[in-house]
Parts: structure tokens; C-alpha cells; sequence
């Protein structure tokens, strides 16, 4: 015969197992990411964000150029998925182009407080940078290109520690150019 002493033993044990595999199990699980595909700039751009999103326009001039910018993007802990796009007015000379991405490029860069590079890399490559030394830790994936009358910008930003490098690719990964 079993002791009440020892079946009250074995009845909690049970239950704190229990509770382990229940805590386990949700884990293994990732809430916080919710993955959604999402058209933007007037179904031009396909992008997936991790959770729900918001979106802002605004007025900005940039390079002698008034643009309409719409930032869409979604908060995920300490990470920031977005994608900002402007439609470009036509005729707008390939230098100014030019001028706009890598203008684009610079503030992502001075916004985690990264040197910029020598060279500025060709519009649609994919940019990786850290804050600089002495600057809180974070960091940057992003792409920047201007194409078919339009400037858009794709970044995953945030603390080294709190935005997973694999749902950064994953975000960038998913952005796609759909056609006219």
C-alpha cells in the first residue's frame, strides 16, 4: 500500500511534469510572429510581415523632388519590419535616381549610428550594417533600388539581441517586384 505521503508525492510530480511539457511546448512555438503577405504601392511590391501592420504617408522633399512616402511596417519586440516606397515623378533624370537610393541609404545608416560605406553599393543590394562601437548595439538589413518610377526602401532594424538575423532574411526575402 502506497503511503499518503507518497501519493501526494507522485500526484504534484505529475502535475509539475505536466506543466513542464505544457511550457515546452508552447516554447517551441513563436506567437510574437505572425507571418502576413501584404501588396503595396498600389500592388507593385508583395511583401510578408511578421505581425500586424501600420502604415503613414508624408511629404517629404528630397534631392530638389517632392515625394509622397508611405512608410507600411510591423513591430515585433524590439524589431521594426518596414517598407517605405514614393512614386517618382516622370522624367526624373537617372542621376537624380541615383541621388534618392543612395540619400535613402545614408539615413538608414546614420539611424543606427553606422559608418557608411566608402562606396555606396549599386541600388538593390542588400545592405547589412552594425552601430558603430560606443553606439547602442543594433543592427540593419535592408535593400534600397528605384525602379519603374518608383523608390523603395526594405529594412529589418533592431537590437543585435532582439531581432533574430533568420526573420530579418526572411523579411527581405519575401519583398518582390510584381509587374505593371
Amino acid at each position: 500500500m502506497i503511503s499518503l505521503r507518497f501519493r501526494f508525492m507522485l500526484k504534484n510530480a505529475g502535475c509539475a511534469l505536466a506543466g513542464i511539457a505544457l511550457l515546452l511546448a508552447l516554447a517551441g512555438c513563436s506567437p510574437s510572429y505572425n507571418w502576413r503577405e501584404l501588396l503595396l504601392a498600389d500592388g507593385r511590391i508583395q511583401a510578408a510581415f511578421p505581425a500586424k501592420v501600420q502604415a503613414e504617408t508624408r511629404d517629404l522633399d528630397a534631392q530638389g523632388t517632392s515625394l509622397r512616402f508611405t512608410l507600411t511596417s510591423a513591430r515585433v519586440g524590439d524589431g521594426v519590419f518596414a517598407v517605405g516606397h514614393a512614386p517618382l515623378p516622370p522624367g526624373l533624370p537617372a542621376r537624380t535616381r541615383e541621388q534618392l537610393a543612395e540619400g535613402v541609404q545614408r539615413s538608414l545608416y546614420a539611424r543606427i549610428g553606422a559608418a557608411p560605406p566608402a562606396a555606396w553599393p549599386a541600388p538593390g543590394t542588400v545592405l547589412h550594417a552594425r552601430s558603430a562601437e560606443g553606439e547602442p548595439a543594433r543592427w540593419m538589413y535592408a535593400r534600397v533600388w528605384v525602379d519603374d518610377g518608383l523608390l523603395v526602401q526594405a529594412v529589418a532594424v533592431g537590437t543585435v539581441a532582439g531581432l533574430p538575423e533568420a526573420e530579418a532574411r526572411t523579411f527581405l526575402a519575401s519583398i518582390k517586384r510584381l509587374p505593371l
